[in-house]
């Protein structure tokens, strides 16, 4: 039997939780653009993005993150799978940087210290750590900027891109964003509420040798399952 005080502070715990995830899951979202370019780049890493980044905030005025998305991204006509919304994307894609100014969570609800990251694309396997997670299997994985030296259109192997992002979250997860199918079309950058309450930033960028790539983010929510 579970003495009482552990009981008590077990039931805490899992109040503060609540509170706390309802009231996310209660706050309101708008996309602010910012001129001001990421810093604290390498040289490369930073000509590969827009100077124009999304600032996405609260309705309190807080914000919850910054992203930049890169000028433009190859099409290697090499997708991660079949099965991948994104055919154009390719395992270890950079698609761009997101910076928290204080403590977040992934989709899968894990802490990720504030901080900037650089986002390179996965196709996640259904395998008994992440079965029904989603129906979609596209995320973007996180990856501390000082640990990520690689090109952006770098070819990565999966299990590569994961190890890379378990330094974001210090555990045998990475850290992950999950993508929306591809929106049907884009005329601006928008941040917009699912039916599943997710928040979604929704960009397009062009794409090498031609055409552009529309991208849907969650950039707010996670999986309850």
């Amino acid at each position: 039997m579970i003495p009482m005080k552990h009981f008590l502070v077990a039931f805490g715990f899992i109040l503060v939780w609540f509170l706390l995830g309802s009231e996310s899951r209660a706050a309101n979202y708008k996309l602010e653009k910012t001129n001001s370019p990421a810093e604290g780049l390498t040289s490369t890493l930073g000509s590969a993005l827009q100077s124009v980044g999304y600032r996405i905030v609260d309705d309190s005025g807080k914000v919850w993150c910054e992203v930049w998305i890169r000028k433009e991204i190859a099409n290697l006509n090499k997708p991660a799978s079949t099965s991948a919304k994104y055919q154009s994307l390719h395992t270890g894609s950079l698609v761009g940087v997101i910076k928290f100014p204080s403590e977040a969570t992934d989709y899968r609800g894990q802490p990720i210290k504030a901080g900037k990251y650089t986002l390179r694309y996965a196709n996640v396997l259904q395998d008994g750590n992440h079965m029904g997670v989603s129906p979609i299997l596209d995320f973007l994985l996180l990856i501390p900027v000082g640990d990520d030296t690689k090109d952006p259109d770098a070819e990565l192997s999966f299990n590569e891109v994961v190890a890379l992002s378990r330094k974001a979250t210090g555990t045998n997860h990475p850290a992950n964003l999950l993508m929306t199918s591809p929106p049907d079309s884009i005329n601006e950058a928008s941040v917009e509420k699912d039916d599943m309450n997710h928040w979604c930033l929704k960009v397009k960028i062009p794409q090498k040798p031609g055409g552009i790539l529309l991208l849907g983010i969650v950039v707010v929510g996670q999986y309850e399952g």
